[in-house]
């Protein structure tokens, strides 16, 4: 019998680029903060005080951020390079604590 001949790709040991995925659960977690920043900030213009409301945007939000926080937590395992995965974790994580914060201020209130 003849023995079948593996081909090779000399792009095998190359690393990919991170996927599309990973950066835009990254930037949807940096846009829901900013969204945030925006209510909060007309709310607090229009009634001069931080509205009720803060601690349930919040929670929606911490949980918009804990998602892509373990997306890409996920991610961290592939075989893409090194500082994409960091930087898109260290995006997520960010916005996980700055999420957290007024989530369980809201809670505490």
């Amino acid at each position: 019998m003849a023995r079948g001949r593996r081909r090779h790709s000399s792009y095998s040991n190359q690393l990919k680029a991170l996927p599309v995925e990973a950066m835009y659960a990254a930037g949807v977690s940096i846009f829901s903060l900013v969204i945030f920043g925006v209510v909060l900030g007309i709310a607090i213009y229009m009634s001069g005080e931080t509205p009720k409301f803060v601690g349930g945007i919040a929670m929606l939000g911490f949980f918009v951020g804990l998602v892509a926080f373990i997306y890409n937590i996920r991610q961290l395992s592939t075989k893409t390079e090194l500082k994409y995965r960091l930087i898109c974790f260290g995006i997520s994580t960010f916005s996980m604590i700055v999420w957290g914060v007024p989530y369980i201020l809201g809670l505490l209130n």
